[in-house]
């Protein structure tokens, strides 16, 4: 019997690598094609403009469109519009701030984990400043937040409003 087993135990031990390797790696695999969430920081999330004549029907007041009067500091006013549809939030903000050389920049904001991501800038129109834009729904719940666009820190927060997750029926 001794014979046998001497026979057999120099295959041993790399039968036992070659089985941790496999497990190893089909650990790693799954971990990486698991469905993780869409995080603000995270490079995949798209950010879309909307078409134009989806942006003008917002801002004459489309009524599948919810509103949110924002928060607003130094005599700014301003409105979220904002629809969920297809697992998109697309999104406006209309704003009354102080003409100004430098841009305005709309962010979203986690606040669970202080990640932000910049949307896109406003731009002055004959309603004031505005700007939107399409996300994935499933980075709800957000705070959007319009600050000069140096404001990389978000120091100065001009206007904020909370988008939160729908319930679930």
């Amino acid at each position: 019997m001794s014979k046998k087993l001497q026979n057999f135990l120099p295959y041993i031990f790399p039968l036992i690598a070659i089985i941790l390797v496999v497990v190893m790696f089909a650990r790693w695999y799954k971990g990486k094609t698991a469905e993780a969430p869409v995080s603000l920081l995270d490079s995949q999330l798209e950010v879309e403009s909307l078409p134009v004549d989806v942006q003008d029907s917002i801002i004459k007041g489309a009524t599948d469109y919810s509103m949110i009067d924002m928060q607003g500091s130094n005599l700014a006013t301003g409105e979220l519009r904002y629809q969920i549809k297809d697992d998109k939030l697309s999104f406006t903000v209309t704003a009354n701030l102080q003409e100004s050389k430098e841009d305005y920049a709309v962010w979203l904001v986690d606040s669970a984990s202080d990640a932000k991501k910049r949307v896109f800038n406003l731009k002055y129109s004959k309603a004031g400043y505005i700007g939107s834009a399409m996300v994935p729904a499933n980075i709800l719940s957000v705070e959007v937040v319009v600050a000069k666009a140096s404001d990389l820190m978000l120091e100065d927060v001009l206007l904020h409003a909370e988008l939160l997750a729908p319930e679930a029926n």
